[in-house]
């Protein structure tokens, strides 16, 4: 049974989000080692390993809670949509899922304990930010997940918010205890272009995924987009939005310095160009032929590839 809970916390979902929460750390200059140049290395040693992997496992257990949660309230949709999911082949009773996410929730809220600064102000915000993480994702399994197109926004955020989580540490250190250090005040510029980046591609990604899913959620009484708009309409909307992340790609080499005083080198329009276009097209095509399925999995490779252009053009 250990195992088949184990499949309920998606873990692959679990390593997408840690090495977002690692991608955007490194977007901000971790390791330091390898990204400060050598007169830096003394006073911007801001965070640390341990800080990290606590952080990982808050994610991990956030992610964990979430989807096993998910699956008692979806019991009845997945016995059409999922049938092999473990509460529905009786693998897992629902009195030990049950047991299970609220255990892995409160593990939750230790992690953001956990990586409490005491010699900062803002003493509590990685608990709070946990908390409030864990409340988001209560509401979107009981209530959220039932507004079209809101739903599917809102899932966007969730994947966004190891970036977020990054983002605010780095404030807050960089601010507080290292005032007038102008690597970190400039070095804020690397991460900006990945939150929008990921959050357009996975609410494409959700709606491929509402389409996929459309006769059980039609079969279960669940009111998506696509059943609301029609599955064309919630397509080409997916498609419009892969079409706009492809076009919007040359901005962070032509245009990020009238805000932020940075751009990114043309290597991130050769990269993104060279690896992204033609996966996008593949995309465009699954959908069309309504393999909805390949497409949202390529959206998850499309969102991973654009990371990592993201992270080797900070480093050249």
């Amino acid at each position: 049974m250990f195992v088949e809970l184990l499949k309920m916390t998606r873990p692959k979902n679990i390593v997408i989000a840690i090495i977002t929460l690692v991608v955007g750390y490194m977007l901000l200059g971790f390791p330091n080692s390898l990204f400060l140049p050598d007169d830096c290395h003394s006073d911007f040693d801001w965070i640390g390993w341990s800080t990290v992997i606590v952080e990982a496992f808050g994610f991990a257990f956030a992610i964990g809670f979430a989807n096993i949660q998910n699956d008692i309230l979806d019991l009845e949709s997945d016995k059409m949509n999922r049938p092999e999911r473990p509460l529905v082949t009786g693998k897992v009773s629902v009195k030990a899922a049950r047991i299970t996410w609220i255990a892995l929730f409160v593990l939750m809220l230790l992690c953001g304990l956990g990586d409490s600064n005491s010699s900062s102000p803002f003493e509590y915000l990685p608990l709070g930010f946990f908390f409030l993480l864990g409340a988001l994702l209560i509401a979107y399994n009981k209530w959220l997940k039932h507004i079209p197109l809101l739903k599917n926004m809102t899932v966007a955020f969730l994947c966004t918010t190891p970036l977020f989580y990054a983002l605010m540490g780095y404030l807050i250190l960089s601010n507080l205890i290292l005032p007038g250090n102008k690597y970190a005040q400039e070095h804020i510029w690397a991460i900006i272009p990945a939150i929008p980046f990921a959050f357009l591609l996975t609410t494409a990604r959700e709606i491929y995924k509402d389409l996929e899913d459309e006769t059980g959620d039609l079969k279960a009484g669940i009111m998506t987009f696509p059943l609301i708009a029609g599955s064309a309409t919630a397509r080409r909307l997916a498609g419009a939005i892969i079409l706009f992340t492809w076009i919007s790609l040359p901005l962070p080499v032509f245009y990020m310095d009238k805000v932020f005083g940075h751009n990114y080198p043309p290597l991130f329009l050769i990269i993104t160009g060279i690896a992204l276009t033609p996966t996008f097209a593949v995309i465009l095509f699954s959908a069309h032929r309504k393999n909805y399925r390949r497409a949202q999995s390529l959206t998850k490779v499309a969102m991973f590839a654009g990371l990592i252009a993201l992270i080797v053009c900070t480093i050249f």
